[in-house]
């Protein structure tokens, strides 16, 4: 009883730092139940591409799948904060700017965004609303079962999967990067996080962060290839920082994070109309 009670509190710890929605008074906090609580990072990745779907359908039979995408991108911008996409500018402000490693880390604490991280976080808006609007546009158009009636409940399982697997799948990659690489700072807002990440963190984050991704795969094998877009991408994001920073922080894993969510986006674009 205790460790279900230990394991519910660590989920409702990550919740909070990762979102904005409130967790019960009686959860309370410890500081070490930060880097125990970051396996849950999926599991929140779950509940919030549950939302967005919610959102998506309740406002695509008002406005059409592309306006109701682009609400459901703000309301999860609401409840998060917007706090991966913060990571993400600060990230592009540091490496864009700076030459020393010192310089990037001076940047990227800067709380004002800089014009590298302007132009990244309009281009990735731009791309996850775009390739969300090229791949529902594509399905109404050749009537295909996965969009053509969402009043049916494998339609209904698959688009909701789509939407999970954007972000359960980034965040379980997110995650991974803390035992590929070390933490870069001696002190930041990641490192109660960062510290003592271990295997079976990773195999734990893995089941909730791999799973839905793989179902939807099984349901529309070519999404497979959507791999060919998420691998190249997270090696690149990987190498960077192993370059300018030797590791990671707080900023890197948010970047990473909305890196893979925008490739699971814009992967339906290819693999549907071109392949």
């Amino acid at each position: 009883m205790q460790y279900l009670l230990l394991e519910i509190r660590l989920f409702f710890v990550c919740l909070a730092f990762l979102t904005r929605i409130p967790s019960p008074t009686w959860i309370g906090f410890k500081e070490d139940w930060l880097h125990h609580s970051i396996k849950y990072s999926p599991t929140v990745g779950l509940l919030l591409g549950s939302i967005q779907f919610v959102v998506f359908l309740l406002f695509q039979f008002l406005y059409g799948p592309t306006i109701a995408f682009t609400i459901s991108l703000g309301f999860l911008l609401i409840i998060t904060g917007a706090f991966h996409e913060d990571g993400f500018s600060d990230f592009c402000d540091g490496i864009g700017g700076g030459w020393k490693r010192e310089d990037i880390f001076r940047i990227m604490k800067d709380s004002r965004v800089g014009s590298f991280g302007a132009v990244g976080i309009c281009v990735l808006v731009l791309l996850k609303v775009l390739g969300a609007y090229e791949t529902f546009s594509y399905f109404q158009r050749k009537n295909l079962p996965m969009f053509s009636n969402l009043t049916n409940d494998l339609h209904l399982i698959s688009v909701w999967l789509y939407f999970v697997s954007a972000h359960t799948l980034s965040r379980f990659l997110s995650v991974f990067v803390m035992k590929l690489l070390p933490y870069a700072k001696e002190e930041g807002y990641a490192k109660p996080m960062a510290k003592e990440i271990t295997w079976p963190q990773i195999l734990f984050a893995s089941l909730l962060g791999v799973l839905p991704y793989l179902s939807l795969a099984y349901l529309h094998p070519n999404f497979f290839l959507s791999l060919l877009c998420i691998i190249p991408s997270y090696i690149y994001m990987v190498r960077l920082m192993k370059r300018w920073i030797q590791g990671f922080t707080g900023d890197c894993l948010g970047a990473v994070q909305q890196v893979v969510e925008t490739c699971i986006w814009i992967s339906g674009v290819f693999i549907w109309n071109f392949i």
